[in-house]
């Protein structure tokens, strides 16, 4: 069962950093040791977090350091039902699904 609450710790603390001016370098630091210790504590909502914060290159690079990416979202009716691109937005190549099917 996962943690949703987390985010209630994460998005303060990323407002804080927006807020006193921290530097790009610091706010991947921080956060990145933040998203790490959340994702051990079952943080299952992480990505909506992450949502919040896709214009900011510095915390959208704290979660990638982690595996969480903002995804393309390509969308394709493939002959064996809907299919959403699961890579991160921008990526150069196929589109792939979280089955792994390309198009």
């Amino acid at each position: 069962m996962g943690w949703a609450s987390a985010s209630r710790i994460f998005e303060p603390a990323a407002d804080a950093m927006l807020r006193t001016g921290a530097t790009a370098a610091q706010k991947t630091e921080v956060l990145s040791a933040l998203v790490k210790a959340l994702l051990e504590g079952d943080w299952d909502t992480a990505e909506e977090s992450l949502g919040l914060y896709e214009d900011d290159p510095a915390i959208v690079e704290a979660f990638r350091r982690h595996g969480i990416v903002v995804e393309c979202g390509a969308e394709r009716d493939l002959l064996s039902g809907w299919s959403v691109c699961q890579e991160e937005r921008g990526h150069v190549g196929c589109h792939r699904d979280w089955q792994g099917r390309e198009w």
